[in-house]
């Protein structure tokens, strides 16, 4: 069938190079596709009723979910695309797959086990979005600290308490979240002490401007 195709040419189409280089271009093409579709479908999860809440606008909570979880996704997708399309590409170089494969899981193996702190946090924290515990505005109690959420990442969410100070809490030690502003639960009102001084002088200011005219 390649008989009218020049010797060079076909000699060049079967070359191992040639071949690689189509690979990296698939996968390419593959981690695309697979990221329009994810992109698409975390759309269309947007038209899913939010939860009631009244610290941040339902909008504002939706997005942010399917910002962070699609960002997740598509990492996710990309690496896998790229062990599986490296791995045809090292058998094309003439590898042992198998052996390959052996020694990658047990440095992966490794790796879980030195980073199982950070897995811990990511994975409380796909958790924490998934199921919407707490959003940017919202007033929460995370036991480590208590405060407006200003962001909520994959790894830590950072509140910022009553007395202006950013607290990072990483979601993996997060035991509980107590979310005031999420069933229309009203947020505690602080009685720190520079409230009660403004009680204390309202009634002092209306001793000393005395009785109203039309009271003498």
């Amino acid at each position: 069938m390649l008989d009218w195709i020049p010797t060079q040419v076909v000699e060049v189409l079967q070359s191992v190079p040639f071949r690689i280089l189509i690979l990296i271009v698939l996968a390419l093409v593959v981690r695309g596709v697979l990221a329009r579709m994810i992109t698409s479908a975390f759309r269309r999860a947007a038209d899913s009723r939010p939860y009631l809440s009244l610290g941040s606008k339902p909008d504002v909570r939706r997005a942010q979910r399917l910002k962070a979880l699609g960002s997740m996704v598509r990492s996710v997708t990309s690496v896998l695309v790229f062990v599986i399309f490296a791995s045809i590409i090292l058998a094309e170089l003439g590898f042992n797959i198998t052996g390959l494969l052996t020694g990658t899981t047990i440095v992966a193996a490794t790796v879980a086990f030195g980073m199982q702190n950070v897995i811990k946090d990511l994975v409380a924290g796909v958790s924490m979005l998934i199921e919407d515990q707490l959003g940017v505005g919202d007033y929460v109690d995370l036991e480590e600290a208590s405060g407006t959420v200003e962001r909520v990442g994959l790894r830590t969410t950072t509140v910022r308490d009553d007395n202006g100070n950013v607290w990072y809490v990483r979601n993996g030690e997060v035991t509980r979240v107590g979310n005031f502003s999420q069933g229309g639960t009203a947020r505690p009102v602080p009685t720190d002490q520079q409230v009660l001084p403004v009680r204390l002088v309202e009634p002092a200011d209306e001793q000393q401007r005395g009785p109203a005219d039309g009271e003498i």
